[in-house]
């Protein structure tokens, strides 16, 4: 989705989560009662809180990813379902051990197999709904992403105060009714200022297939709204390279030009022009055959850059300015295991 393209642009996670919102989907075919309340039913007694989901999921994660059965199980539950296989997720997952930063390598080659649904289509929350609450995770600054992109990781960040910076996803899955949506939240404290909420809905999406594989992405201003992120597409980084930054949307009205998304997302005081934005993305997908297991992956970034500029060429070391600019970018990453719940 991009509201969840989590995982619309008016969404998400729209141009984009609405190019970017979800696209309509045709009623599918329910599942079979049984299927479903055998799914809730291994679920309901699930704990899913900040601490006891993270830690108590890593061995059920671990046995699951790692059984020799799982592709298997996986097609069954997905026929059993009326849903696809989607095989190039299955794969990843099938060769990964329960580590977290080798899920989420695995889950950045991972594509998004979901749906676009209406702008304003509201997903039900029902007893049949299964809810993945990962709790608050702390993310850390990184300097090679699970892209394998670089990013600036100074002794003191220039972007965020050294403090606890945090995320949380919950999201709501319906395998009966082929229907995803959820609920973002970040706790962020930037340099110089104190902490800021984020909290939003990400729009829904239809379910196609097993392995779930959705994304999100959002705009994060500094006193605590939310905006699109006005790049095209979902992207996993402001960066596709360190010499290119993700496209933006051109069109005669209304798109930002590359040089408003770099002011936008700067965060040097010095730059009258910088407006202290984040760009925020998330990723949720299922790991094991029932569906009763997820993990869910957070990214945020943020520049800092003095000239932000659009040139041909910077003032230091021939580099183009765009260069410079995505060499200023600091990455924070975080990744948890989450145990599926009934929604009660």
């Amino acid at each position: 989705m991009k509201n969840f393209k989590i995982i619309s642009k008016s969404i998400l996670f729209i141009a984009t989560y609405f190019s970017y919102s979800y696209a309509v989907v045709s009623t599918p075919t329910p599942a079979t009662t049984n299927i479903v309340n055998q799914m809730s039913s291994s679920m309901s007694h699930s704990v899913v809180n900040s601490s006891n989901v993270i830690n108590n999921s890593q061995n059920v994660t671990s046995n699951l990813i790692n059984s020799t059965n799982l592709k298997q199980d996986i097609k069954e539950n997905a026929e059993k379902l009326d849903l696809k296989v989607d095989e190039g997720a299955l794969s990843a997952l099938s060769n990964v051990s329960s580590d977290s930063k080798e899920i989420a390598k695995e889950m950045e080659k991972m594509k998004d197999n979901i749906e676009e649904k209406d702008h304003d289509y509201v997903m039900t929350l029902d007893q049949d709904v299964v809810v993945y609450d990962s709790g608050w995770f702390t993310l850390e600054r990184v300097e090679t992403g699970s892209n394998g992109l670089t990013y600036n990781k100074p002794s003191t960040s220039d972007v965020f105060a050294d403090a606890v910076q945090e995320g949380r996803g919950k999201v709501y899955v319906n395998f009966n009714k082929k229907e995803m949506s959820a609920d973002m939240y970040t706790r962020i404290t930037l340099k110089g200022a104190s902490q800021v909420q984020h909290e939003w809905n990400t729009g829904s999406a239809g379910i196609t297939s097993l392995p779930v594989v959705a994304s999100t992405v959002k705009g994060l201003k500094s006193d605590g709204n939310t905006d699109f992120d006005e790049f095209v597409d979902v992207n996993s980084s402001m960066q596709i390279s360190p010499t290119e930054l993700a496209a933006n949307y051109t069109c005669d009205t209304g798109c930002k030009s590359k040089q408003e998304l770099m002011d936008w997302y700067n965060h040097d005081t010095n730059n009258p022009d910088a407006d202290k934005r984040l760009f925020f993305y998330g990723k949720f997908t299922t790991v094991d055959a029932s569906g009763s297991t997820g993990n869910g992956q957070i990214i945020i970034e943020g520049a800092h850059d003095l000239e932000a500029g659009t040139g041909t060429i910077a003032p230091l070391g021939g580099k183009s300015q765009t260069q410079v600019y995505i060499e200023s970018i600091e990455r924070l990453e975080g990744s948890a295991t989450i145990v599926g719940k009934a929604l009660e």
